[in-house]
């Protein structure tokens, strides 16, 4: 295979929002499994005298910033709780590669997304409250489907179950989709969440499931595994075309492979000899020897029958290879925060990817002696139980194991990033931070973020910073920081908290006034008019990104209730959207004979002006109705097609226009005037027809 560069990430999982958290969290030790949050599973299940108490949970699963991807409040309600994290974190790692949804638009991307949950739509089935945005909302192939519509991508756009290997099955996927060149670059994401009771349940009834709640990776203790939850996305491309870009690489992917246990003893007993070959052939495939392989990240449940199968292939194909006294280093990611299940790959081979940029290996928690069917020594094998210096080199290889229960193993061989190409920056270089999102509130919030972020001073510059900030998608809301050091930069910042736009030092309009003067003027222009390529052009030249895991834009999320079972006594009320007005119908929408009807006022308006201004009310607030709200960044001169209105919508929005006026128009109405004001004249003229 030809080298593939990992060039933007994004995570969140039990304790960590994003890979900078979690890189902390594993070099701290931190577990971070904990009780079941209240209110997490139905009353039946939580009931169960023996569901486990303990798991790795995501803060809030349900929250979600709807506005930000156009998504209106009705179509969110019915949208799985992975559909929009991987949204979310799509958005991240795109970010985190300095690209903006622009600059994807019609490209060749691929999208490839392991999953196999399907909580939510079993929740939504029971629930008694089917919608028909439930329809696109519950479907798996949505995952991967989604974040292409979204991004407006044109290559291949995928859903990978391989159960608990699926995100690194779709990982190999990507590999093969990129040496192929059925796309120029990839979105390869995974994700999970646990929103059933019965689920865990069954998995303890099956024998998976640690008594304890932990992950005792390879050691005695080892019983089974802790259910976790989360997702995780990586950008890849190719290493020459990241090399050509400028691209910040954590890590080099050098070859993938996958096979299956295929003829063994039972469905779900894994295949040592069947691991193996697995090993073998993502070595071929990469062009490295087994002895080159310092460091992998395990499956590493904590399973007494998957760990020494898991063992015994890496000593057989690894150990064996490597001289004796260096024994092949390994870890599981799994201590820290869970079983991820199909999310579990990509939660891995972001670990696999940070060690590399980083070039430290975490601690593999819950380990004190190996299992009695694991001989370490004789296998050359030593887990990592203290942070330690990497110490990788060009020729070395870290792998990545993700197995699945019916058999399918993947292995993934990771390599260093090249060193990068271009000049230091002048330690002393002005720059301005160019800060952009669609509320003053995200603005300050984004600013308090960087002024939290633990930046390393040694590795960038604040013309680094600057250059990954302006190469971001431009808001409506701008600020901007200005400064020569980190010590302006961080004064600029608590500027912008504290409710500024406009962040300079004191003494720069009297010193050095040809540059910091024109510095001072891009910033101005910036700030009024967004105006960003005149700070790109006053920025020192340099490599175009040296400064990653910088945080992304913060999210205005919002909770959206899950969907519960329906009583048994008597269904429970559908969701309600506030009804904003336009026509004879109260505030949830039904129809209210003492309110004057939309035909009685539109007779009663004093001329045309007015007359059409009733209408397109009445339209906005048909549009509102059906979804829950106003309808995201509308715009009554596009179309609607433009505007995201999808077909169905279309059809529900005229028999409720039709009702409210009591005309009959037809789908031609809507092909003929596509836009709110086009149809608002339309309707208006039919009714002067009809009612004079």
């Amino acid at each position: 295979m030809k080298p593939v560069a990992l060039v933007g990430m994004s995570c969140r999982v039990p304790g960590a929002e994003n890979p900078t958290e979690l890189w902390a969290n594993l070099l701290s030790g931190t577990s971070s499994v904990r009780r079941t949050p209240e209110g997490r599973w139905t009353a039946a299940a939580a009931s169960a005298d023996r569901t486990p108490s303990f798991g790795g949970f995501l803060k809030d699963p349900d929250l979600f910033d709807a506005a930000f991807f156009g998504i209106s409040q009705r179509e969110a309600t019915y949208l799985d709780p992975q559909q929009r994290l991987v949204l979310e974190l799509a958005w991240e790692a795109v970010e985190d590669a300095a690209l903006t949804a622009g600059d994807l638009r019609g490209r060749r991307w691929g999208v490839f997304v392991g999953a196999g949950s399907d909580d939510f739509r079993l929740r939504y089935l029971g629930s008694g409250h089917l919608d028909r945005f439930g329809h696109t909302g519950t479907a798996g192939c949505m995952l991967a489907n989604r974040v292409s519509h979204h991004f407006g991508l044109r290559g291949p756009s995928e859903v990978i179950d391989t159960g608990q290997s699926s995100s690194l099955a779709a990982l190999h996927r990507a590999m093969c989709a990129l040496q192929l060149g059925e796309c120029e670059a990839a979105v390869v994401a995974g994700v999970a969440v646990n929103l059933l009771g019965e689920v865990t349940e069954q998995i303890r009834l099956w024998g998976g499931l640690s008594a304890d709640g932990r992950c005792h990776t390879f050691d005695e203790r080892a019983d089974g595994y802790v259910r976790g939850e989360g997702g995780a996305c990586v950008v890849l491309k190719s290493l020459e075309a990241a090399r050509r870009d400028g691209d910040h690489v954590y890590c080099v992917v050098r070859g993938s492979a996958t096979g299956n246990d295929g003829d063994r003893g039972a469905l779900g007993e894994p295949s040592a000899q069947a691991q193996s070959e697995v090993l073998r052939a993502a070595h071929r495939t990469a062009g490295v020897s087994a002895a080159d392989v310092s460091y992998i990240e395990l499956h590493g449940t904590g399973t007494p029958v998957g760990d020494p199968v898991e063992a015994w292939a890496i000593g057989d194909v690894v150990g064996r290879a490597r001289p004796g006294g260096s024994p092949v280093r390994v870890g599981s990611v799994k201590t820290n925060i869970g079983h991820l299940e199909s999310a579990a790959g990509i939660a891995g081979l972001v670990k696999a990817a940070l060690v590399l940029h980083h070039q430290r290996i975490p601690p593999s928690l819950n380990f004190v002696r190996s299992n009695l069917d694991i001989d370490l020594e004789a296998l050359n094998i030593r887990v990592v139980t203290r942070a330690e210096d990497g110490g990788f080199t060009a020729g070395d290889a870290v792998g990545v194991s993700s197995f699945g229960m019916g058999g399918t193993h993947v292995h993934a061989v990771l390599g260093p990033a090249p060193a990068p190409d271009g000049c230091a920056d002048a330690p002393c270089a002005q720059a301005l931070w160019c800060l952009s999102a669609r509320s003053p509130e995200a603005v300050r919030e984004l600013a308090r973020a960087l002024l939290a972020h633990p930046f390393d001073t040694d590795a960038c510059t604040v013309v680094d910073v600057a250059r990954a900030l302006k190469g971001r998608t431009q808001w409506e809301h701008r600020a901007v920081v200005a400064g020569s050091d980190w010590d302006e930069v961080r004064q600029g910042l608590e500027k912008i908290v504290a409710g500024h736009h406009f962040a300079v030092p004191s003494e720069w309009p009297d010193t050095d006034p040809t540059v910091r003067g024109a510095l001072v003027q891009a910033a101005g222009a910036y700030v009024h008019s967004g105006d960003i390529e005149a700070v790109r052009q006053l920025l020192p030249a340099g490599r175009a990104h040296r400064a990653p895991l910088l945080p992304t834009y913060p999210f205005r999320r919002e909770p959206f209730r899950l969907p519960g079972p329906a009583p048994r006594a008597a269904q429970a009320s559908a969701p309600s959207f506030p009804y904003p007005g336009g026509r004879d119908r109260d505030a949830s929408g039904v129809i209210d004979p003492n309110l004057p009807s939309f035909t009685g006022r539109w007779a009663a308006a004093r001329g045309d002006t007015e007359r059409i201004w009733l209408v397109r009310e009445l339209l906005e607030g048909e549009l509102a109705a059906i979804y829950g709200g106003t309808v995201p960044d509308f715009d009554p001169e596009a179309s609607f097609s433009d505007n995201g209105i999808d077909s169905m919508s279309l059809l529900e929005f005229l028999d409720r226009l039709n009702t409210a006026t009591g005309l009959h128009l037809s789908e031609v109405a809507l092909f003929d005037n596509p836009t709110i004001n086009e149809l608002a004249e339309c309707v208006h003229k039919e009714m002067e027809a009809t009612r004079g």
